[in-house]
């Protein structure tokens, strides 16, 4: 291949790769798909922190564990373990937040509602939300508003379905119920 017959071909993808439609073209971000994470969380679970410990250390990450006493479980095993174990990603005034992943700051006492792979996940949970209960429940209706506005093209970007939207929109009912229950 000739010199003239390179640069045409570099010239005409550079073109291709600019007409691309860039609403389709996401970053590889686990927040881009979150829906998508909170759909295929085999467990999901609401409980409390009881206890966080320090892993490790980095200059730039700290890893956790917290103990997290179950109090409901809307999606997963029939059986409702005790507790929870969960291993994230956190930081603090010397470690500061990542830009790209999620990092949470636990402490015992706050409520949580986890989306993860299971009750004892030595990888980062899916999504996490925490909080007083109110809170949770204000955040959980808004995901529930959102998700019940998504357009065809919005779903899509989620990657979900109207099947995944209506599995999902029932999940955060039972969500909302536990929630205003005291």
């Amino acid at each position: 291949m000739n010199r003239n017959s390179f640069v045409t071909y570099t010239t005409v993808l550079a073109c291709l790769l600019i007409l691309t439609d860039t609403s389709a073209v996401m970053a590889a971000n686990m927040r881009s798909f979150i829906e998508a994470v909170r759909r295929k969380a085999p467990v999901v679970y609401v409980g409390s922190v009881r206890e966080v410990r320090l892993l490790t250390r980095t200059k730039f990450d700290i890893k956790a564990r917290a103990v997290v006493g179950v109090s409901a479980v809307v999606r997963g095993p029939g059986i409702k373990p005790p507790e929870a174990i969960v291993e994230y990603s956190s930081f603090d005034d010397k470690t500061p937040m990542l830009a790209g992943g999620p990092q949470y700051q636990l402490q015992p006492g706050v409520t949580v509602v986890i989306f993860a792979n299971s009750f004892e996940s030595t990888i980062p949970p899916g999504y996490l939300l925490q909080g007083k209960r109110e809170e949770l429940l204000q955040r959980v209706e808004a995901l529930c508003d959102n998700l019940s506005q998504m357009s065809a093209e919005q779903l899509k970007v989620n990657e979900i379905s109207e099947e995944d939207r209506r599995i999902q929109l029932a999940l955060y009912e039972k969500l909302c119920i536990y929630l205003r229950t005291p």
